[in-house]
């Protein structure tokens, strides 16, 4: 059994460029010499969408980063899938509405407020006025509840959780169950 010695080749980083290779040559040779890029998986969303709200419609809010840092209002909307909030009278924007000849309505010009992060925005302490972060607790009844870390008081949710954006309709349509169909008996099992 002989010993076979390897002798390692040159790398084509090492290749040695003559004073007569074309610029065109050094540019791909500089191309093939680069290490190749590995794939790094990134995150889906880097904003990612929080699990748990703390700000929800009908709380009072200040704008704490941004533009429209310092001004207050009532949320309107919270808009979950893109991690944002609709503030009262807060980064107004004006919008062009078109004209609609169908209904002769000349074009008009309207200012609406547009949607802000809800990292930009804290809940007010209802004990300071102050903007405040929120922990969440229970209570003894093992309810959860909102407490504001500046003075550890309860932030009680707001009455208009409690009613509906849309009234629910008491009429019944053509295609829903009414309610004598619903408790007739149609399986006897005594088969």
């Amino acid at each position: 059994n002989k010993a076979v010695r390897f002798t390692p080749t040159k790398q084509p980083h090492s290749v040695a460029m003559s004073s007569g290779t074309s610029l065109g040559k050094m540019r791909l040779l500089k191309k093939l010499m680069s290490p190749k890029l590995t794939f790094k998986p990134q995150l889906s969303r880097p904003n990612a969408v929080p699990r748990k709200w703390n700000i929800v419609r009908g709380d009072s809010v200040e704008v704490v980063n941004g533009p429209c840092t310092g001004e207050r209002g009532k949320v309107l909307t919270v808009i979950r899938k893109s991690a944002r909030v609709i503030v009262e009278n807060v980064n107004v924007k004006r919008r062009k509405l078109p004209a609609s000849p169908a209904t002769g309505q000349p074009g008009k010009v309207v200012e609406r407020p547009v949607s802000i992060h809800y990292s930009n925005v804290n809940l007010v302490c209802p004990v300071t006025d102050k903007p405040t972060r929120v922990a969440r607790k229970f209570l003894e009844d093992g309810s959860p509840v909102r407490v504001a870390k500046i003075s550890g008081a309860v932030i009680p949710r707001p009455e208009e959780l409690k009613l509906r954006k849309k009234e629910r309709r008491e009429e019944v349509g053509p295609k829903e169950t009414g309610e004598e169909e619903v408790w007739r008996v149609t399986y006897d099992g005594t088969n």
